[in-house]
């Protein structure tokens, strides 16, 4: 389905039709079509109504419209199940658009960050447990972020790193290439000096 099948106005789908509404449809469809069922309502009706469980009002009101206009392909009053697929049929173009917009929630949603529960209202004892619970998970964090281990190798020159300037950083950067270059260079055989460019 695409967006062009959806009504410019987005109707209002959520309002579920009432069963005197279902029934005026029906008394309405009922005057316009010949039977192929029984011609007494009476027999047919709860067939109808299981039919029309759980629809909407501007559905029905919709799906009736359509089969004013010929959808259903013959002149004659629609069963309990052809009333339904034409209603299933006005709703799907929705249906699609919300299992579209909740796939691409599911896929670009951001995971949930644990976030700190709010302080208890009104308990005097329970405030004071959170606030320890609070400053004891903060302390640790601080503590472990403090003492986060890290590689002596990468780090031992930190201090001089700090100190750095950019145009030192470039230059050091530069003349590593060029000391892993020349390594490569003398593994495969060439001339330390030759540029093979």
């Amino acid at each position: 389905m695409t967006e062009s099948n959806l009504p410019a106005a987005q109707p209002d789908i959520s309002r579920a039709a009432t069963d005197t509404e279902k029934l005026v449809v029906l008394t309405r469809l009922l005057s316009a079509y010949p039977c192929r069922t029984p011609s007494d309502f009476r027999l047919v009706r709860p067939a109808y109504m299981q039919a029309l469980e759980d629809v909407g009002q501007w559905a029905l009101f919709e799906a009736e419209r359509r089969i004013n206009q010929n959808s259903l392909g013959h002149a004659f009053m629609p069963s309990p199940s052809e009333l339904r697929r034409e209603i299933d049929r006005v709703m799907e173009p929705f249906r699609e658009r919300a299992r579209r917009a909740a796939e691409e929630r599911r896929l670009y949603q951001w995971p949930e960050e644990p976030r700190a529960l709010p302080a208890p209202a009104g308990d005097p004892e329970a405030v004071a447990k959170w606030r320890a619970k609070r400053n004891a998970d903060m302390a640790a964090a601080a503590v472990k972020s403090a003492s986060a281990p890290f590689d002596q190798a990468l780090f031992a020159d930190k201090d001089q790193r700090v100190q750095r300037t950019p145009a030192d950083a470039v230059s050091d950067f530069l003349a590593r290439q060029e000391r892993r270059h020349d390594a490569l260079r003398s593994e495969s055989g060439t001339e330390a000096g030759h540029d093979d460019g």
